[in-house]
């Protein structure tokens, strides 16, 4: 069984044991220590029952992975200055990409993101909600850790402090007792083809980063395996599989990948894929063709920009065939899930703020009959509307916090 532990780094401030009475009763069940100095209370939270560790020997089956802190980048620290691209959308920085990624290499572990806060800035409580929640619907697990402040403030027991705590802890306790999400299968509109490794890395991963930008649900596929690609014909079926490596696909990858294409789906590729017959000039770019029922667009240059690509995909796959549109929502993100026999799912929310939206709607594609929406303290949330539509579902939800859960019944 994979170890599913809830971890936290003890701050540095915390230097009494009457601290670990912080602890009782919520589900963090790790501590990492960092210092020598520490190993009094290390081997005091031993005694207690913890999990210690640090984060060069832990359990096999545990990943960890570099992260950034979740949210809306801004341009200069401690500014008011928001940073955006091209098309004026806020530029979030967010980790559930790269746990796809890490739980995709690295199959039959947890994966755990490391993403201290930045250096002298005042956190809200509210940012350390979204910073649980941006890699726990992907299945991995954010490190706990707080700012210096903020671990002075629970250490004396101020008011504000305990409260910003108290909602770390909740929306760590909300996602450890929803553990069986993370057995449901993510869908995805577009998978990146790559082996994300030496020089394929950087493209492979920005891309996945980018398209999740975009608003595209995405995946990455190992392109050493099975990519177990299916016909497009559900509204939440995977529409393009893009294949930017520098290298040319092997005769098994290029069959999967074409037969898949012949089904009705879409290739974006590099010119490493091979030569084929010359396409339409409908974009500068690419030369498109039609193989079977599906598209390929090769790319008439070397890949050397990303987000040109990713946002070249999003255009060619059409936002039609959107898995989940927002309205009002500002800067968001979203995680959908389905059961197995494709009867229930769990679409989760994202919004990158300060605080949640007060009117925003969602469309999910999908067949979907009734919904129940809750957030990380409120199981059930009032005055949610449903309507359907052919193949998929729009909803509309009253104030809410930064995160809510849509569960869905077929």
């Amino acid at each position: 069984m994979v170890t599913q532990w809830t971890p936290m780094r003890w701050p540095n401030a915390w230097k009494d044991a009457f601290l670990f009475s912080l602890l009782k009763g919520t589900s963090i069940d790790c501590l990492i220590f960092d210092t020598k100095t520490q190993s009094q209370l290390r081997g005091r939270a031993d005694q207690d029952g913890f999990h210690t560790a640090d984060l060069a020997s832990l359990p096999h089956d545990i990943t960890v992975a570099k992260g950034e802190w979740p949210g809306v980048k801004m341009a200069r620290r401690g500014s008011g200055d928001i940073s955006a691209g091209p098309t004026g959308v806020p530029w979030v920085d967010n980790n559930g990409w790269k746990v796809r990624l890490e739980s995709a290499l690295h199959p039959g572990t947890s994966v755990w993101i490391d993403a201290p806060p930045p250096d002298k800035s005042r956190i809200a409580g509210g940012s350390y909600l979204t910073a649980v929640a941006d890699s726990a619907v992907q299945g991995g697990r954010w490190i706990i850790n707080l700012d210096a402040d903020l671990a002075e403030g629970v250490a004396t027991q101020r008011a504000p402090a305990l409260a910003t705590w108290k909602t770390i802890t909740q929306a760590a306790d909300f996602f450890a007792t929803h553990k069986d999400w993370a057995t449901q299968e993510p869908v995805a509109l577009v998978g990146v083809v790559s082996d994300f490794a030496g020089k394929n890395e950087f493209f492979g991963q920005e891309l996945l980063n980018l398209l999740g930008r975009a608003g595209a649900q995405c995946r990455p596929l190992i392109k050493s395996g099975a990519l177990k690609l299916v016909p497009p014909d559900e509204p939440t079926s995977m529409r393009a599989v893009i294949y930017a490596d520098s290298d040319a696909p092997s005769a098994a990858l290029r069959k999967q990948i074409l037969t898949f294409v012949e089904a009705g789906g879409l290739l974006v590729a590099s010119p490493q894929w091979g030569q084929g017959a010359r396409g339409s000039g409908e974009n500068p770019r690419y030369s498109i063709r039609t193989l079977g029922k599906g598209r390929v667009a090769q790319s008439m240059a070397d890949p050397d920009d990303p987000y040109l690509w990713a946002n070249d995909a999003v255009i060619m796959v059409s936002h039609r065939y959107d898995l989940v549109r927002f309205w009002n929502g500002g800067a968001t993100a979203s995680h959908y899930a389905i059961s197995p026999d494709r009867k229930q799912a769990v679409v989760h929310l994202l919004f990158y703020s300060n605080r949640g939206p007060d009117s925003a709607s969602v469309r999910v594609a999908g067949r979907y009959r009734s919904v129940r929406a809750s957030t990380i303290d409120q199981q059930k949330l009032a005055n949610v509307e449903l309507q359907m539509q052919k193949d998929a579902v729009e909803i509309h939800l009253p104030q809410v916090s930064q995160y809510v859960a849509l569960e869905l019944e077929a």
